[in-house]
């Protein structure tokens, strides 16, 4: 069973893999990149399931249960999930509530819906725009029967104040568990300044209330400001990176070793560098960009993606696999040029991502077991040049 609280660490908000010429989720990718981020030797505290990566607004209801589904089946033991289940409509979020309880989420993050020239929200911070917020949560906290965080500057959701998070958290005592920390519509200035104050009204050492940053490339000022760890697309990209430099923050807050921190902030600033070429233009094919990032290396490792070879086993055009990460229509495309630079920049970098670098002995291993690649006779290519199963 899950903490009450979420655990601390880097979480990933997962893809969606969808068979094109179908145009419905790929039953066996899905299922094989699930157990492959969720491994242990990854160390991801946890998914974030249906959130934006996922490409929730083009998922049908029955897509959304399969996906939670699919998630909980294919995780080990003891994985705890989070489920979004921000919607337009309070009532859309209860049913979304229940299904994250039918089909196994631990948590449940909400965003209050931005509801643009809505006569009763008021301008932002105004009255009106705050009764509106505590009436959304007034109607969804009593309803769940699972804890829930708040998310704020998500996609097309309001981005509340640090003040207005406290408000609902002390209103709803017990309830709210967390918040993620998202950059807002004025690009992120002020987003460890919120988990700074936040921080300052429900310390981390009380274990009551988790604070994740939204993206990597703050996650050391997060950290140091008093979040818990990190909910970022990025996770899906690199992740044993991700769990690397958090590591070493950690420890090195712990045993104050200047070297370790010194790694921790050389790590960082190489993966803030990588994480700008994939997120860079945010809402342009954002989503686009972090599934093709992922299909280079991640995608390989999860066995979804074949016929990588050498050392740094990075995919390339003509590889069976890399158009289940494609968005679905009506999402666009990256451009060449685009692909390109995530290429190079992942490319850069992965000598941080020692798995399966500096391991090849656990990479033979997993192979002579049939753990990765375990399907790669059954994938043929039709005249189209998809994969055909």
């Amino acid at each position: 069973m899950a903490p009450y609280v979420p655990p601390p660490g880097i979480w990933a908000p997962t893809i969606t893999l969808f068979n094109p010429p179908k145009d419905s989720i790929d039953v066996n990718a899905q299922s094989l990149y699930f157990q492959y981020l969720s491994s242990r030797h990854i160390g991801l505290a946890g998914f974030l399931v249906l959130g934006t990566e996922s490409e929730a607004p083009l998922l049908t209801r029955p897509e959304r249960q399969y996906l939670l589904r699919c998630a909980r089946h294919s995780v080990h033991r003891g994985f705890p999930i989070m489920a979004d289940v921000s919607a337009p409509s309070t009532r859309q979020v209860r049913e979304y509530i229940e299904d994250a309880v039918t089909f196994g989420a631990n948590y449940v993050v909400v965003s209050p819906p931005f509801l643009g020239s809505e006569p009763n929200t008021g301008h932002r911070g105004g009255r009106g725009h705050e009764e509106t917020v505590h009436d959304f949560f007034d109607t969804i906290v009593p309803y769940s029967r699972l804890p829930i965080l708040i998310c704020t500057g998500n996609d097309g959701g309001m981005d509340l104040t640090s003040e207005m998070i406290t408000k609902l958290v002390l209103r709803h005592n017990g309830k709210i568990v967390g918040a993620h920390v998202r950059c807002g519509g004025g690009g992120g200035g002020d987003t460890v300044g919120k988990i700074t104050r936040l921080a300052r009204e429900f310390p981390p050492a009380q274990k009551k209330f988790a604070i994740f940053a939204g993206q990597s490339d703050y996650l050391v000022g997060g950290l140091a400001a008093g979040a818990s760890g990190c909910i970022t697309a990025f996770a899906n990209v690199m992740p044993w990176a991700l769990v690397w430099q958090f590591h070493e923050y950690v420890n090195e807050e712990r045993q104050n070793n200047r070297e370790k921190r010194a790694d921790a902030l050389r790590i960082s600033g190489m993966l803030a560098k990588v994480e700008e070429q994939v997120l860079l233009d945010e809402g342009k094919g954002r989503i686009a960009a972090v599934k093709f990032a992922t299909s280079l290396y991640t995608g390989w490792r999860a066995g979804v993606v074949q016929g990588t070879t050498g050392v740094y086993p990075l995919a390339t055009d003509g590889y069976m696999g890399l158009e289940l990460f494609l968005p679905r229509k009506p999402y666009g495309d990256v451009s060449v040029e685009k692909k390109n630079k995530i290429w190079k920049a992942v490319n850069w970098a992965l000598d941080l991502e020692r798995d399966p670098v500096a391991d090849h002995e656990l990479l033979k291993r997993e192979k002579g077991e049939g753990l990765r690649n375990r399907d790669r006779g059954s994938r043929k290519r039709n005249s189209d040049g998809y994969v055909k199963r």
